[in-house]
């Protein structure tokens, strides 16, 4: 049975040069020389001194560290482009401001030979950790491994760590609209269900601290400000094979970030969904502008 030679651990960062030191150091003391781990940091156009902190990383770790500076432009354009450059057959995902949860390496290790050899599975999806808060989450499937859309629609969705197949990730890359910086990643998962299966795992990989200025808690305005993303998104998960509660949700969302679109004057992608929405979109996004002021 063929595994994997190499493990991708990503991080995209923007302006976190003062916090990847602690996720760094979360990563060296679990990944040894020679145990065909790399880190591979994207810098989005950081402009606090990331390029000098990551260029340290680098020297004291030249087994383990890779990094690469790019224009500024959203996440999901970053993870598109690690799916190109990664050595590994899997990928890691751990946020910028996160850290490696203690023995993460190890336990993903004794997964993936299993996981490898099934080329049905395109994600293992572990936990996040919130050790400031203490909340715990659990998953709660109908079948293990199954689908994004099944487990939405038996929970409500929460933050997860994801280990994604190179091969799986570099078939579904990020739709990339000009001069939109955000696309939640909820499309990836649901785009990953047409030809792969995710496996749920009740452990927690990456411990997570969530940042005021960071792109949970700025969520609501960044899909406003990139409304063709938003509608890719929303777009996706009407067509999904999730229960019709979370389609008609996304039905009414995918309306809502239309009329941002058109406020912006942006042209609009082809395909609505039914116009019985339309009035709840128009609502929530009036809503929006209230808030925002935009």
């Amino acid at each position: 049975m063929a595994v994997p030679r190499w493990l991708t651990i990503f991080t995209p960062t923007y302006n976190r040069a003062d916090l990847l030191p602690r996720l760094f150091r979360s990563i060296q003391q679990q990944a040894r020389p020679g145990d065909h781990v790399e880190w591979l940091i994207i810098d989005d156009g950081s402009s606090d001194h990331t390029s000098d902190v990551l260029a340290g990383f680098a020297a004291e770790r030249p087994d383990l560290v890779r990094h690469l500076r790019v224009a500024n432009g959203g996440k999901h354009r970053a993870i598109n482009r690690a799916a190109q450059l990664a050595r590994g057959d899997w990928i890691l995902i751990v946020d910028s401001d996160d850290l490696l949860a203690a023995g993460a390496l190890e336990h993903i290790r004794s997964l993936l030979e299993a996981a490898h050899g099934d080329a049905r599975i395109g994600m293992l999806r572990g936990l996040r950790s919130f050790p400031e808060s203490g909340h715990a989450t659990r998953f709660n499937v109908p079948q293990n491994p199954g689908s994004h859309a099944a487990w939405v629609s038996s929970q409500a969705g929460f933050d997860t760590a994801e280990l994604l197949r190179k091969s799986a990730l570099q078939a579904h890359p990020f739709p990339e609209h000009a001069g939109e910086r955000f696309m939640a990643e909820s499309w990836l998962w649901h785009d990953l269900d047409k030809t792969h299966l995710t496996q749920f795992v009740d452990r927690a990989w990456v411990e997570c601290f969530y940042q005021p200025d960071g792109l949970s808690a700025q969520s609501g305005a960044a899909r406003s400000g990139s409304p063709l993303g938003a509608m890719d998104v929303y777009m996706a998960m009407y067509q999904s094979t999730a229960r019709w509660p979370v389609r008609a949700r996304a039905a009414v969302n995918w309306w809502r970030y239309w009329f941002h679109a058109r406020s912006r004057k942006v042209a609009v992608a082809a395909g609505r969904v039914p116009g019985l929405f339309a009035p709840a979109g128009w609502l929530l996004s009036r809503a929006d502008r209230r808030i925002t002021g935009a």
